[in-house]
């Protein structure tokens, strides 16, 4: 296998500084083209850093101008991710979540071969609002708990969640002890409670992410999130808990199995 070139100085070069550029081809694309091609190989592991801008545009031999362009095209490509105040990542394999079923956070991380963890705990009591009461068929006021976090894979931020539950089933002590040996909520209830959660209707919508949001996943404000609203029910119907959850897109992706047409083809 042929070593990487050196410059003059007798560094080793990871980058092809400035290839011979086809006509109509723009150094953009080119450092693109490099960049990309040094991903597939290895040279940047999934989740690693990205070297700084200023030793990339040094490799490339490229302004800074050119080489922000190039990793704004990879960025759209989902190939890498900037992560404010730590720098810009690989994208790690995409957490992978079918929608035709019903299972939580914790075991979708696990089912992607990650770690499973939370940070920014936050577990209150009070008076339902009046969306939370409705999704929940409680009068507005009645008591309900409420266990915001944000989900980790590897010890990276994927998911913001909040679920709401009556507070007679989820006590802020249980909560706090659910998280801490990331028991999930639907074990949590099936064990302690006796409740098996038998189907959910959900609600998918992009949004823009909030200040509070962003610091949580670690993303730009504004930045396109998806919104997963959910209520879930037991096996009589009733209404047990309300979860709203805020997927980075980059990180999970979901798939749904659709089913038809078949014969009933319209004409």
């Amino acid at each position: 296998m042929s070593k990487p070139a050196e410059d003059g100085a007798g560094h080793r070069r990871v980058l092809s500084p400035r290839p011979a550029k086809p006509a109509r081809v723009s150094l953009t694309d080119v450092c693109v083209q490099a960049l990309t091609e040094a991903i597939e190989r290895g040279v940047y592991q999934p989740g690693s850093p990205l070297p700084s801008e200023t030793d990339l545009a040094d490799e490339l031999e490229v302004s800074r101008a050119t080489l922000r362009e190039a990793l704004r095209t990879l960025e759209d490509r989902q190939l890498i991710v900037r992560r404010q105040g730590r720098g810009t990542f690989v994208s790690q394999a995409p957490i992978v979540k079918d929608l035709h079923r019903n299972f939580g956070i914790t075991a979708m991380i696990r089912a992607a071969g990650y770690h499973p963890g939370t940070s920014g705990q936050l577990i209150t009591t009070g008076p339902a609002t009046r969306e939370a009461a409705d999704k929940l068929g409680l009068e507005p006021g009645d008591p309900v708990t409420t266990l915001r976090r944000t989900r980790l894979a590897d010890k990276r931020p994927v998911v913001r969640s909040a679920e709401i539950l009556p507070a007679r089933l989820l006590s802020p002590a249980d909560a706090d002890q659910l998280t801490a040996t990331h028991q999930s909520l639907y074990a949590y209830l099936y064990r302690h409670r006796g409740i098996g959660i038998y189907r959910g209707l959900a609600e998918l919508t992009p949004v823009k992410a909030t200040a509070d949001l962003a610091a949580a996943l670690e993303v730009r404000r504004g930045d396109l999130l998806l919104c997963i609203s959910q209520v879930d029910y037991d096996d009589t119907g009733k209404a047990v808990m309300y979860s709203i959850e805020h997927h980075l897109p980059d990180w999970v992706r979901f798939t749904v199995e659709r089913i038809g047409p078949g014969s009933a083809i319209d004409e």
